[in-house]
């Protein structure tokens, strides 16, 4: 007796080997239906480097539809907390004060939903004047105009904090004709280079590849904070950041070193997302790191010892897993 299998059958038998397929095979896994990245201002590093992840990750997820969205440090916190993005771009002094409800965006509901995949490059406070100012520090700012972003971004905060160590103000700047423009990063760079500002601080990459381009006009330095002021600084706003040094040379007119807190720039998602996705993005990343790199010279801060450190939000168990199959180190703080 022959048997026989009519098509549906067939059809059923092939599709039930393809359900078992992709549910013990990661190499089956489903992709997503949508990947959304948050990056940042249009032009702006940020929104480089999410352009530059979205694809690359269109060769790992083909079947996802995957999206750059403009946003910011904090703003993507946000977004990814709440769902309206997947992935997202920010700063590990953000996230530790969105986590500890530090953030003035959201005083009431912190955010502890979000997990760590791969920090990308250091950032840093600067305040940018000419090489040629006679504004050494920032008791020297008052009476100046100055752009520090605008309220509620990152660097506004962290202007503010700075200023309370120093026991000023910016009603304390704005003395004598000073006064505090709240410019977008592009307004405030072009006002920086075409002498309408004398100062521009901001919790920024460095080198910053605009600040450069500014220096086709003028040569640039960086202010060097005195020592007690950023310990004080780090006991008090510290969470997330750390004491830096800016090197001589970093900008044209950077003669001396200059004493400041830097962060760092990290990938995150929420802990929605599942495991074997945040294990996929990570590895895309890391088995094509050459490739992402050439979005940004700043990517080159990307290596082994890096990649898995410094996100001071818990890393994701995908990500973790990856990384212990690579050997790669990291560490995954829980924060108060």
């Amino acid at each position: 007796m022959t048997n026989s299998i009519n098509r549906r059958g067939l059809l059923a038998a092939a599709g039930g080997i393809a359900f078992a397929l992709s549910v013990t095979s990661p190499g089956f896994a489903q992709d997503p239906d949508f990947l959304n990245i948050g990056g940042g201002p249009s032009g702006g590093t940020f929104n480089v480097v999410a352009t530059g992840l979205g694809d690359l990750l269109r060769g790992e997820f083909a079947d996802s539809i995957i999206g750059v969205q403009p946003g910011g440090s904090g703003p993507n916190l946000l977004r990814v907390s709440s769902g309206d993005v997947d992935l997202g771009i920010t700063s590990a002094s953000n996230a530790a004060d969105a986590w500890a409800g530090r953030d003035p965006a959201t005083p009431d509901s912190p955010i502890q939903n979000v997990r760590g995949l791969m920090t990308f490059f250091p950032s840093a406070i600067q305040i940018w004047v000419d090489a040629d100012s006679d504004i050494y520090s920032v008791e020297d700012l008052v009476g100046r105009q100055i752009s520090a972003g605008q309220p509620g971004q990152t660097s506004w905060l962290a202007f503010n904090n700075l200023l309370s160590v120093y026991d000023m103000s910016i009603e304390d700047i704005e003395a004598g004709g000073g006064q505090v423009h709240p410019l977008s990063w592009a307004e405030s760079q072009s006002a920086l280079r075409d002498g309408q500002l004398d100062a521009v601080m901001w919790v920024a990459l460095y080198p910053h590849s605009t600040v450069l381009a500014t220096e086709t006009a003028r040569e640039i330095r960086v202010l060097s904070l005195d020592e007690e002021r950023v310990a004080e600084y780090l006991d008090l706003h510290g969470a997330g950041f750390a004491e830096v040094t800016l090197p001589v040379g970093l900008y044209q007119g950077q003669s001396e070193p200059a004493l400041t807190v830097g962060t760092t720039t990290f990938l995150f998602a929420s802990d929605d997302m599942s495991d074997d996705t945040a294990y996929r993005v990570t590895s895309a990343i890391w088995n094509n790191l050459e490739r992402f790199q050439q979005t940004h010279a700043l990517l080159q801060y990307i290596e082994q010892d890096t990649a898995g450190r410094g996100m001071f939000v818990p890393i994701h168990p995908g990500a973790a897993r990856f990384y212990e199959e690579q050997g790669i180190p990291m560490d995954d703080p829980r924060l108060d």
